[in-house]
């Protein structure tokens, strides 16, 4: 749900703060007042087109913010968590995006900088904008089969059983295609595969065994330092020197001879002798395993010569088959499982054929059990369609859903979906984009939105303007057809009819005035007894009379009634 959109200096309006409720918004105004602007601006929030001739005359940018309560959207919340966008403490949803005069977006997610391509797959998430534009989508064929699928919400599931099939399928197929290659390419590949091997198998490669080299060179390379040093150290822990210094074992041990006198006075300093005899048993041991790493140590130019060409043999090999031993010896051994595969062509062959026939087999009983399941929501989808639009002033009206079945099969199945409608009584059926005027188009779509309305994803229906061409009984049902829908989603909607603005449940008013010689546009939510003068404004015009604000009222009272009834229908 969309809590609260701010925008800064966007076309007409300098400032905006607008709070939307659960429900029904509706958004009214003058002619020119610029409605659509706040329409505008949520898209370009969420990831809808933008330029830089959205920006106010002399700003250098406008920013676009909003807050969603994004918790009945599991989508949003797994995508969210895939891109490490962190949630806010109330679960709340914090988007802001701004356009500067030199085109850079910044887009901004719960204060992540993030992508217009991220933020676009939010606003699908999240929006689902109709308008006189968006009604054109209705022309294209292509959307039909989902908006029939939205129709159902038992259809998914079997579509999502019917795709796992076809990916096992079309793998197979790839997978054949991969293995029926023509003999010479099979041939030289064999060739190639049987050379790398050799050459890793020649090696003779051991893991970790380049770390061990390294160590081991660096120290032949070093030999004549490490043994003057570590000489130094035992000499200092084992040996007097000439002018009779005693070493450093000798010397702890007299030291340790003298507290052991010491504490027959004081007991205390026992614990100090003590704590020396441990020093003195690890030097006892260390020397004498000194010594013996003295005695091993020794320059080996040939054996040194040796372990530098080993290394660099596992050099050229991991440059050309993996970044470490672990990946050359990983790749010899898928190497060897691809050769296998290829010396049983033939064998593998057949095998991939018969489970690609097993799985055409499951893919086919899939793709009917979904279209049996089409053809009955198409059934039930266009009786709806048609009740509703002979409540939305098309009582002649009729609407066809046919389902064709393709013999190739596709990710949504093997289903071609066309719409026919016809506006009047006693005229054929026809492609639905070939005979619907705008006015029809809106009432359609109104007519779709309200049937899918419960299965769809989008958390916020926008209608801009959907009730183009009709009015007074018609524009009655039309409010009732979105109230209905928004008994299932946020909606915003932006309306010049009095009979919608009445059903609403936040009444948003869009005014322009000019200010210092210059023209902005103005947003607010009406109160009680503004919401009263803006209905009757509507209704008859200016000035606003006593009459025209009992007929608002009545109007708000008549809403009231029939929202309670449609609450109602719905329990």
């Amino acid at each position: 749900m969309l809590q609260l959109l701010k925008v800064y200096n966007f076309a007409l309006i300098e400032k905006a703060e607008i709070e939307f409720s659960a429900g029904f918004n509706v958004l009214t105004g003058e002619t020119g007042a610029g409605k659509s602007i706040v329409v505008d601006a949520l898209s370009v929030v969420l990831g809808g087109r933008s330029s830089v001739d959205m920006i106010r005359g002399g700003s250098e940018q406008f920013r676009v913010e909003a807050v969603f309560e994004p918790q009945h959207c599991p989508q949003l919340l797994t995508l969210l968590d895939e891109q490490a966008i962190l949630p806010e403490e109330d679960g709340r949803l914090f988007i802001s995006r701004s356009v500067s005069r030199q085109a850079k977006n910044t887009v901004l997610i719960n204060g992540t900088h993030a992508p217009l391509s991220l933020l676009r797959v939010i606003g699908d998430l999240l929006l689902d904008m109709h308008g006189q534009h968006e009604n054109q989508a209705l022309l294209r064929p292509e959307s039909y089969l989902k908006l029939l699928d939205d129709s159902e919400g038992t259809i998914a599931p079997l579509l999502a059983c019917y795709q796992a099939a076809y990916g096992e399928w079309r793998k197979t197929e790839a997978m054949i295609a991969n293995v029926d290659r023509d003999e010479r390419q099979r041939a030289q590949r064999l060739d190639l595969l049987q050379w790398q091997t050799d050459e890793i198998e020649a090696a003779r490669l051991k893991e970790v065994e380049d770390a061990d080299l390294s160590r081991q060179i660096s120290v032949l390379s070093h030999a004549e330092k490490i043994s003057a040093s570590v000489g130094a150290v035992w000499s200092i822990l084992s040996e007097d020197d000439y002018q009779g210094q005693k070493s450093v074992i000798d010397s702890l041990k007299e030291c340790r001879r003298n507290l052991e006198i010491a504490a027959r006075f004081d007991p205390v300093l026992g614990s100090f002798a003590g704590e020396l005899s441990q020093v003195l048993v690890q030097l006892d041991d260390l020397a004498p395993e000194l010594r013996t790493y003295l005695d091993r140590i020794e320059a080996d130019p040939i054996r040194l010569a040796r372990l530098q060409e080993r290394l660099d043999l596992i050099y050229r090999l991991k440059q050309k088959y993996g970044a470490s031993v672990t990946e050359v010896l990983d790749y010899a051994g898928n190497a060897r499982q691809e050769m296998q595969e290829l010396l049983r062509h033939d064998e593998v062959l057949q095998q991939l054929k018969s489970r690609l026939i097993s799985q055409e087999k499951e893919l086919a009983f899939q793709a009917g059990k979904l279209t049996e399941k089409r053809v009955a929501a198409a059934k039930i989808m266009e009786e709806l369609i048609e009740d509703h639009l002979q409540d939305l002033g098309m009582p002649g009206g009729r609407f066809n859903i046919l389902i064709d079945v393709v013999d190739q099969y596709s990710l949504s199945g093997l289903d071609n979906v066309r719409f026919e409608f016809s506006a009047n009584p006693g005229e054929e059926l026809r492609p639905l984009a070939k005979v619907a005027s705008g006015g029809e188009l809106s009432r359609v779509a109104l007519a779709i939105k309200t049937v899918c309305s419960r299965n769809d994803d989008a958390q916020i229906m926008v209608f801009d303007e959907i009730d183009s061409g009709v009015g007074g009984h018609t524009a009655k049902k039309v409010s009732e057809k979105i109230a209905r829908v928004a008994l299932e989603k946020q909606v915003l909607c932006i309306t010049h009819l009095p009979q919608i603005a009445s059903m609403a449940d936040r009444h948003i008013h869009i005014e322009k005035k000019i200010v210092g010689e210059r023209t902005q546009t103005f947003v607010w939510v009406l109160s009680e007894q503004t919401r009263l003068h803006e209905l009757a404004r509507m209704i008859g015009g200016d000035p606003i009379t006593r009459t025209g604000l009992e007929n608002a009222a009545e109007m708000i009272r008549a809403a009231s009634v029939i929202k309670s009834s449609v609450l109602a229908g719905r329990q």
